[in-house]
């Protein structure tokens, strides 16, 4: 019972991190064109989010348990996959682009005269 218990929590302290990883990726992705500095603000940003996930990452390893880990990885991919799915989806900017501008289409050989 205590090991639920525990894979549990390591999956939803997974899911806190991707959360917290993929909201303020946003946040900083929205900013960013207006800022001053972007250098400052994307660096930053980046290091508090992968502070922040490893430091839950760390927590979670001195239990001493992988099954643990590998529940918060779980639980990590699952948020992250949902979060860049649903944003992706809200903004237009972030869809890909059509058939006929892909880059490939410009590259493909033409047929000589």
């Amino acid at each position: 019972m205590n090991e639920w218990i525990g894979l549990t929590g390591g999956f939803l302290a997974g899911a806190a991190a991707a959360a917290f990883f993929v909201a303020s990726l946003w946040w900083t992705t929205v900013r960013l064109p207006a800022s001053r500095q972007p250098w400052l603000l994307l660096g930053g940003s980046a290091l508090l989010r992968m502070a922040v996930v490893l430091g839950v990452l760390g927590v979670l390893a001195r239990s001493g348990d992988w099954r643990i880990l590998v529940a918060a990885a779980m639980g990590f991919a699952l948020i992250r996959t949902v979060g860049v799915c649903t944003i992706a989806q809200r903004d237009s900017s972030f869809q890909l682009a059509s058939a006929q501008t892909l880059p490939a289409e410009k590259l493909r050989p033409r047929s000589k005269p």
